[in-house]
């Protein structure tokens, strides 16, 4: 079969064909075995893989192919590795853009004797057209932005993120994948941060990022890394698909991994190999017939509650005595305690030397907690997110408002400052353990006006106006 037979395949194929990816179990991948490329390619025949995950479709080259054309579609095609479509009609598109099969020679129209042949003009093997790249290493403050529209009062974890998610991207052929663990309190942003990275790739880069997330704390058990790797044949789980496995799918995949401290140390040592070498054994042959994951394109990012920054890493376990107590001395008949005077915090003149200095002292502090040297060596980067201040969680609530309005199926285009005051009131009247309990407070005031304007209103942009006890959605 030629390549080019799917730029002028009749409707029917194309429905044969989607029919066919559909019945594919999951990953399962229906090849055309030794296709024929159009001109340009080296080599000149290659398989093609079709397959289906998680409702997006993708094609992709089997080996190394070089196309030295001018068509945009075989471009992309030959440089891979996967190329994902969010439904059969884009990849039906993309398809037909393919290379046509050139004129024939019996049917090629005479050159005139003046016609200009461009083989004698130029070496066309010795130019190449510009790739689309990620963005750029000094470009991370785009990322940055994007990230501040949907994570509030952390200034410096959303650029330390984004710094090195940009640094990474620039790289074409990365040995490792990026790991980042995420520190701090509950309820300051750290899973908000992982989940909104994928979105914004995809909007901002070439490649469409996938996310899978994971809760480390049911991962207590030694054994429990085989839901991470797959089970060798003959132990329970060997047929359930392991969390590894989605980067068969998609190689560029965000992987969130919450509550790390929870996990059990044989977990951990799982992914020294993955963060150091960027790839991983699979127990099972995997679709393209090989038996390795590679991560070097993913994302790894890991949430923790540990206080691993600063002052905040200065409460022990048990009997213990505080770091800053610098003496203890008796006189008389009282008890006289000297501490230490608080240090002058650090100004650093680049974001790369301020992420070197964070980092290196929650690496410290995160062995000092137990962890071995060997695993919290792997991890690239520690972001620390601090506690939230009173600014930053009125526009929390603010933003949860939007959000339940989205549940509700209306766009809200402006709050009344009455409204919003009384639920600042209520939701931060107490000493509220995360902002997450904003939920009920919003939900308990404002869920049956929604519910109404959602019915009477669905899918416009309203004002919510009026008081707490009588709100008004108006359109």
């Amino acid at each position: 079969m030629r390549l080019i037979d799917f730029a002028q395949a009749p409707d029917q194929d194309y429905r044969w064909l989607q029919q066919q990816i559909d019945a594919l179990p999951e990953g399962r991948t229906f090849y055309f075995e030794n296709c024929e490329l159009p001109a340009g390619c080296v080599p000149a025949n290659a398989t093609v893989g079709l397959y289906k995950a998680s409702a997006r479709y993708a094609m992709f080259l089997e080996g190394s192919v070089r196309y030295s054309g001018s068509n945009r579609a075989m471009i992309n095609l030959s440089r891979g590795p996967h190329l994902f479509f969010r439904n059969f009609s884009e990849m039906k598109r993309f398809l037909q853009t393919l290379p046509r099969e050139p004129d024939s020679p019996e049917t090629a129209p005479e050159q005139e004797e003046d016609a200009c042949d461009l083989n004698t003009v130029i070496n066309a093997e010795e130019i190449s057209l510009p790739q689309r790249t990620a963005l750029s290493a000094t470009d991370y403050q785009t990322i940055q932005r994007e990230m501040e529209k949907q994570i509030i009062g952390q200034k410096n974890a959303v650029e330390t993120i984004a710094h090195q998610v940009s640094l990474h991207l620039n790289k074409s052929n990365p040995k490792k994948p990026l790991s980042i663990i995420a520190y701090g309190p509950p309820g300051t942003g750290k899973s908000e941060s992982a989940k909104s990275l994928a979105k914004i790739l995809s909007r901002l880069g070439p490649h469409e990022y996938s996310t899978v997330w994971t809760e480390l704390n049911t991962f207590t058990e030694a054994h429990s890394v085989y839901r991470l790797t797959g089970s060798p044949p003959g132990y329970v789980g060997y047929d359930d698909k392991p969390v590894f496995e989605a980067v068969a799918n998609n190689p560029y995949t965000v992987f969130i991994f919450d509550e790390l401290d929870k996990a059990h140390p044989e977990v951990l040592k799982t992914f020294m190999s993955i963060l150091d070498e960027g790839r991983c054994a699979a127990r099972k042959e995997l679709a393209d017939q090989s038996r390795e994951y590679n991560f070097r394109h993913c994302i790894f990012f890991f949430t923790s509650n540990f206080r691993l920054g600063g002052k905040d890493n200065k409460t022990g376990i048990g009997f213990t005595i505080s770091d800053d107590i610098v003496d203890i001395r008796r006189n008389d008949d009282a008890v006289e305690i000297s501490y230490r005077e608080n240090e002058p915090e650090d100004n650093f003149d680049t974001v790369t030397k301020r992420i070197f200095h964070d980092t290196e002292a929650a690496r410290a502090a995160f062995v000092k907690a137990g962890v071995l040297r060997e695993i919290a060596s792997r991890f690239n980067c520690f972001v620390e997110f601090q506690e939230l201040c009173d600014e930053a969680k009125i526009g929390i609530l603010a933003k949860q408002v939007i959000e339940t309005g989205f549940e509700y199926d209306i766009k809200l285009t402006y709050i009344s400052s009455e409204i919003l005051q009384s639920l600042v009131d209520a939701s931060m009247s107490e000493n509220v353990l995360t902002v997450r309990s904003f939920k009920s407070v919003i939900e308990g005031y404002l869920a049956a006006a929604f519910a109404e304007a959602g019915a009477r209103c669905k899918g416009q942009a309203v004002r919510l106006e009026g008081t707490i006890e009588a709100p008004e959605i108006v359109d």
